[in-house]
């Protein structure tokens, strides 16, 4: 087996991305995704909801 290195200029999610599913390199690669995923829905509901606001308001 090889050393799993986060590539240089490889963000800590896009690692968690690539080695999700390799058992030992991410503690529940799945749950941590999963998680990402919601961040990443949560931060575009957040932007929307500012772009509302400021045309809003």
């Amino acid at each position: 087996m090889g050393i799993f290195r986060q590539n240089a200029g490889e963000t800590r999610e896009d690692y968690v991305r690539r080695h999700w599913n390799r058992s030992g390199v991410v503690a529940n690669g799945v749950t941590l995704v999963d998680l990402y995923d919601r961040i990443r829905a949560l931060e575009a509901r957040v932007a929307e909801l500012e772009a509302r606001a400021r045309h809003d308001g």
